[in-house]
């Protein structure tokens, strides 16, 4: 498994939402739905515990860097 790193602006989307590390992890790891976005970002979507979480995130060789989460 890859490591995740937080852009400055998705750990703020992260907090100002209250969606925790745990759930994000579980969206990019087990997503409901996944596809690749127009400039190669994935988007990871999961119903987590009633509400949906969307994960844009870009992956690197060696790490996966979270852009935005709503």
């Amino acid at each position: 498994m890859k490591r995740i790193i937080f852009s400055g602006h998705a750990n703020d989307r992260r907090k100002a939402r209250g969606i925790s590390f745990a759930e994000i992890e579980a969206t990019i790891n087990y997503p409901d739905y996944l596809k690749t976005g127009q400039t190669g970002r994935k988007v990871a979507v999961k119903d987590v515990r009633g509400r949906s979480i969307t994960v844009v995130f870009a992956e690197e060789e060696s790490y996966l860097i979270v852009i935005t989460v709503y």
